[in-house]
């Protein structure tokens, strides 16, 4: 699935991914800078009845409870070398998840957790919509 879609729409969509995925599932979020993935995550912790999700500019993990399971952000985009990920324990964060969303899974290399959806998003033409691709 690859789409144009209005903020809205992308909210719609993180609703929909929220809904779909088993506990324990991974989702790998990538895209250039300010491409959307912050509001991606920002409306899953929505559709999740969870506390407003922040930017993990500074710290690499946040944790968002919520009424259905935690919602685990991990940012890998401060890595600077895939091994430095080893310190993120995917494995404990993967088994204490409802969900766990991973910014810049390709910094981390092998040591990310395989996705099972995989969530690609690029500028549009228009400020105000998002190129969305479904990669998984």
């Amino acid at each position: 699935m690859r789409d144009v879609v209005s903020l809205d729409e992308l909210a719609a969509v993180a609703a929909r991914l929220w809904a779909e995925l088993a506990a324990g599932s991974v989702v790998w979020l990538t895209g250039e800078l300010g491409a959307g993935k912050t509001t991606f995550v920002q409306a899953l912790a929505r559709a999740a009845e969870a506390e407003p999700a922040r930017s993990p500019s500074f710290a690499l993990v946040h944790e968002y409870a919520s009424p259905h399971g935690l919602l685990v952000h991990a940012d890998c985009y401060r890595l600077r070398e895939p091994a430095e990920a080893i310190d993120l324990d995917f494995p404990g964060l993967v088994k204490a998840a409802r969900l766990l969303l991973v910014e810049w899974p390709e910094k981390a290399g092998a040591f990310a957790p395989p996705p099972d959806a995989h969530v690609r998003l690029s500028h549009a033409d228009d400020p105000d919509r998002r190129v969305l691709e479904r990669v998984a």
